[in-house]
């Protein structure tokens, strides 16, 4: 798996949907891309579901398995 249109598509609208930069928004449809439920960042918002992933800061909360 690697970037192509259709991640790259997914992110653009993903980008204006909730405001995100674009490699945020890139990053987070690889993840969705990759059937990933939970995905560890420090930069997206703490706790937020993203259409089924939701987002961890590991630096705010160690119980997020």
């Amino acid at each position: 798996m690697g970037l192509d249109v259709e991640l790259v598509e997914r992110a653009l609208f993903a980008k204006e949907r909730w405001q995100l930069s674009y490699w945020d928004a890139a990053i987070l449809e690889a993840a969705r891309t990759s059937e990933c439920e939970l995905l560890l960042s420090e930069d997206l918002n703490h706790g937020q579901d993203y259409d089924g992933v939701r987002v961890v800061n590991p630096f705010i909360s160690l119980n997020f398995l």
